[in-house]
């Protein structure tokens, strides 16, 4: 696994374990500030076709849609 991957894939779990810290604490500004950055994680992955566990079932709990990421230039 290439270090990208890695950081890609450990930002990925440390934003799911803040998402899940603030809804036990009610804490909306967090649960907030954690799912932007699930968001920007996912489209990151998304975009680098990096399979990540856990962020399209936290992203559609509240509503929000997966990134799908940037369309491939040689298939486009």
């Amino acid at each position: 696994m290439s270090e990208f991957v890695a950081q890609i894939r450990g930002r990925a779990e440390e934003a799911l374990t803040w998402l899940q810290q603030a809804q036990a604490s009610g804490d909306e500004y967090l649960v907030n500030v954690s799912l932007d950055q699930i968001e920007s994680i996912a489209r990151v992955a998304a975009d680098h076709q990096i399979p990540l566990e856990g962020l399209a079932e936290s992203l559609s709990a509240y509503g929000l849609q997966v990134p799908q990421g940037r369309p491939n230039e040689a298939t486009a």
